[in-house]
C-alpha cells in the first residue's frame, strides 16, 4: 500500500481522489503495471510519480469537488436502487411460482380440484445417465457429449455445457436427451443440488451423466406446470432438506428421496393454465431483467465520463482570476529558499514525513503488491 500526501496549497485531497479512479490516470497505471509470478499486478514508486494530472488552480479544484459530490451522490443514489432492483429478480421468480401455482399466498390447495400428494404421484419413471470417459473439451458436432452438471443450474438448459466422450466408448442411445426432456441435477453443490430445466432446442448426440436425471411424467401431467413446481420454493426447500453429503460443494437426492416430495396436485386442465400464465409471467419478468441489465453497465459508463469532463475542465466554470499552480509553487519555493531551506527540501527523499513537498508529486510511505 501505497500513501500519499499532497501539499495542501497545491491539490486538494478530494480532487486527487477522484481524479485517481478516472479514465485518464486508470489509463496510465493500467500501461505501466507489471505482472508479478503470481500473477497479480504491481506499480513502483518512480512510476506512480511520474503520473501525469491536469493541476487547475486550487480555487477551481474545490468547484470541481463540490460539483462532483452533487452529481456522483446522485449517480450512487441511483446505481444503488439498479443493483437493488436486479438483485430482487430472483426473489420475484420465486413469488410468482409460490403464488400461481398455490393461488394464495400460503402454499396451500385453492379448490376441491386439487390435492396434495408426492411427486411420486406425477411422475412414471426416472431415467439415469452413466459415468463415461470424457475429453477435457467439449463435444464437436459429430460427436457424443456428456452434459455436466452446469449445464442445469441457470434456469434453463445449456447445450455448451458438455464433455466429449473418448472415442471407442459405448454409447447407450437411450441416454440421448430429446427437446421436452425435464431434467434435474442428481448431485451438485447445495444451492444447486435438485435443479431442473426443461429442455428446449437441442444438439443431437448429447447424453444424459451419473449426475443427471430425467424425470419422465404420467401421460396425464403437465410438463409446463411440473417444470415450474420442480423449480418452485416449496419444492427447492423440500430438496435442500432431502439431500445429503459431508462437502457443502457435493450434496446428493435420491431418487426416493425425489418422488416423496410433497406437492400439491391440480386438475389437468388447471395444471395447463397454471402453466402457460407461469410461463408468460416469467418470461416478462425475464424481458424486466434484459433491460435492467444494460443500464448498469450505462451508469457505470455515466461515471468515467462525469470523470472526465470534470478533469477535462468541462464540468464547473473557470475563473482567471484564481491564482494558478506554477504561481502558487513560485511563491512556495520562494518562501523556503528565503527560510534557507529550499535546497534542503529538494535533496530529501520525498516519501519522509519531515520534508514538506516542494514540487507536485506523491508522498510515498510504504509499498507491497497490489
Amino acid at each position: 500500500m501505497i500513501r500519499v500526501r499532497p501539499h495542501p496549497e497545491v491539490t486538494a485531497p478530494e480532487y486527487l481522489a477522484n481524479i485517481w479512479e478516472s479514465p485518464l490516470v486508470r489509463f496510465q497505471i493500467e500501461k505501466a503495471a507489471r505482472t508479478t509470478a503470481n500473477r497479480t499486478y504491481t506499480i513502483d514508486h518512480d512510476t506512480l510519480a511520474n503520473i501525469r494530472i491536469p493541476l487547475p488552480p486550487i480555487a477551481e479544484q474545490r468547484r470541481i469537488i463540490a460539483a462532483l459530490e452533487t452529481h456522483l451522490t446522485r449517480l450512487d443514489s441511483g446505481q444503488y436502487s439498479l443493483q437493488q432492483s436486479i438483485s430482487l429478480i430472483p426473489k420475484l421468480r420465486a413469488a410468482v411460482r409460490n403464488s400461481a401455482i398455490s393461488g394464495r399466498t400460503t402454499f396451500t390447495p385453492t379448490s376441491s380440484h386439487w390435492r396434495w400428494g408426492t411427486l411420486g404421484d406425477v411422475i412414471a419413471r426416472i431415467e439415469t445417465g452413466r459415468s463415461l470417459r470424457c475429453e477435457k473439451r467439449p463435444a464437436k458436432e459429430n460427436e457424443w457429449g456428456v452434459i455436466k452438471a452446469s449445464a442445469m443450474t441457470r434456469g434453463t438448459f445449456d447445450n455448451d455445457e458438455n464433455k466429449a466422450v473418448q472415442v471407442g466408448t459405448k454409447i447407450d442411445p437411450r441416454n440421448e436427451i430429446k427437446q421436452n426432456d425435464i431434467l434435474v441435477s442428481r448431485a451438485n453443490t447445495a444451492v444447486h443440488v435438485g435443479a431442473a430445466v426443461l429442455v428446449g432446442e437441442c444438439r443431437p448426440r448429447l447424453l444424459l451423466s451419473d449426475k443427471s436425471l430425467r424425470l419422465v411424467p404420467k401421460d396425464e401431467i403437465e410438463k409446463k406446470w411440473l417444470i415450474q413446481i420442480l423449480s418452485s420454493p416449496h419444492v427447492r426447500s423440500q430438496i435442500s432438506s432431502r439431500s445429503t453429503g459431508a462437502l457443502e460443494s457435493m450434496q446428493n437426492i435420491t431418487q426416493q428421496n425425489l418422488m416423496r416430495i410433497k406437492i400439491p396436485i391440480p386438475s389437468c386442465e388447471e395444471q395447463s393454465r397454471i402453466g402457460e400464465t407461469l410461463e408468460t409471467d416469467l418470461e416478462r419478468i425475464d424481458q424486466l431483467a434484459e433491460q435492467l441489465e444494460p443500464l448498469r453497465f450505462r451508469s457505470e459508463h455515466l461515471r468515467q465520463s462525469l470523470l472526465t469532463h470534470a478533469f477535462g475542465g468541462q464540468l464547473v466554470r473557470q475563473d482567471p482570476t484564481d491564482e494558478s499552480v506554477s504561481a502558487r509553487l513560485t511563491c512556495i519555493r520562494a518562501e523556503r529558499e528565503g527560510q534557507g531551506h529550499g535546497r534542503q527540501s529538494m535533496r530529501r527523499r520525498p516519501h519522509r514525513p519531515s520534508s514538506p513537498l516542494p514540487l507536485v508529486r506523491t508522498a510515498i510511505q510504504l509499498e507491497f503488491e497490489l
